[in-house]
């Protein structure tokens, strides 16, 4: 039977969030674990690639659920309008606080800023194309090469700060909803499966 033919399953509404930050974690297991450098590198790249899918899933699913909620229900419209035609994470990262929270999420400094970075990284790997240098030593020209800049410096670092990155800015959103610092490892294991630490 095709994919696309099949039964529906339902699932609880944080199954999908769950499921990637699960993955992620395992990602950044393996690349930290790794005995090769490439295999780290690549790695990495997938986990940058996964902290920010993960997020918008998170944000997919989170605001749909607070606006089925009777406080926020007076921005059902436009946050089910978003999502029917699939609106950039950007729209969701700068307008969906404001809507639905009625407070903005800072994405100039601090966490917000961090989450930008990591999301232009990931930009940078999911749309690469050749940026066709040259280079040319006597006697010698190459044409066509690519920039790899950023590939080249991922590492298991860059893995895990991914990972950060991308739960700390969940955290920014319980905050901006008014969770208290000991409420969000409640959330992040809620939301993320990220067990609480002791």
């Amino acid at each position: 039977m095709a994919y696309w033919a099949m039964a529906k399953n339902l699932s609880i509404p944080n199954r999908m969030v769950w499921s990637y930050f699960e993955a992620l974690r395992r990602l950044c297991y393996r690349t930290e674990n790794s005995a090769y450098d490439n295999h780290k590198k690549q790695d990495a790249a997938l986990c940058v690639i996964l902290a920010v899918t993960g997020v918008e899933v998170f944000f997919n699913v989170y605001f749909r659920v607070l606006v089925s909620e009777q406080p926020y229900e007076y921005a059902k419209r436009r946050i089910l309008d978003d999502l029917k035609r699939r609106r950039s994470l950007d729209r969701k990262l700068k307008s969906w606080p404001r809507i639905v929270l009625s407070k903005k999420l800072n994405l100039d400094s601090g966490v917000g800023r961090d989450f930008m970075k990591l999301k232009e990284l990931r930009n940078g790997l999911m749309h690469f194309s050749s940026s066709h240098e040259s280079i040319e030593v006597p006697g010698l020209a190459i044409h066509g090469l690519a920039d790899t800049t950023d590939y080249e410096s991922l590492n298991e670092h860059a893995a895990v700060k991914a990972l950060d990155t991308a739960e700390n800015l969940i955290c920014e959103v319980f905050r901006l909803r008014g969770a208290d610092d000991t409420d969000l490892c409640h959330g992040l294991h809620s939301w993320t499966g990220k067990l609480p630490d002791g």
